[in-house]
């Protein structure tokens, strides 16, 4: 008997809904501010922005999954395997952006809060982590780890850092706004 839907469907419709589950529970819940902000008469990123940007890609990527024809079959062991390590960097990317900073200033007075906000302490987690979830994710999928992805990945991090950094005056990288 054939299955009613395929993994590719299955997949898009659970990226589907964590997007949407993202966008209208998550997002209003956890947010302070709107998507822009307008503070002593000039706008600012709001923190409702970049989670909601983050849920429609998803979203966009589900639907667009969603659409195309259905190439593969059910899900195996091995597909499972795979999403397991992917969900285990990904917690450990996460734990390294959150806790690096914070780690690295332990020593000193004041500790990591004061600090948040000043280059070079508000790009170590984000640097490390994004290194090497870019390193992680390219040697998974390429079967083998190489020094080069890893130098490619902090490249990447360092970029988006730049670009989210730069251009705004009290944005602060994260997860440093909730240390």
């Amino acid at each position: 008997m054939k299955p009613r839907y395929s993994a590719d469907t299955w997949l898009a419709l659970v990226g589907l809904g964590f997007a949407l589950l993202v966008i209208f529970v998550w997002v209003p819940l956890d947010t302070g501010t709107g998507f822009v902000e307008k503070v002593r008469r000039r706008y600012t990123i709001g923190d409702a922005l970049g989670p909601t940007v983050a849920a429609i890609v998803i979203a966009v990527g589900a639907v667009l999954a969603w659409l195309r024809p259905a190439q593969s079959g059910t899900l195996t062991r091995k597909n499972l395997v795979w999403m397991a390590r992917l969900l285990a960097l990904f917690a450990l990317c996460l734990l390294i952006m959150r806790y690096a900073g914070p780690l690295a200033a332990m020593g000193m007075e004041g500790g990591y809060r004061p600090l948040r906000s000043t280059a070079p302490w508000n790009y170590i987690g984000y640097l490390l982590g994004g290194t090497i979830m870019v390193g992680g994710l390219t040697g998974l999928a390429a079967g083998r780890f190489s020094s080069r992805d890893f130098v490619i990945g902090f490249a990447c991090a360092l970029v988006i850092a730049l670009l989210y950094d730069l251009p705004f005056d009290g944005l602060v990288l994260p997860p440093n706004g909730d240390v």
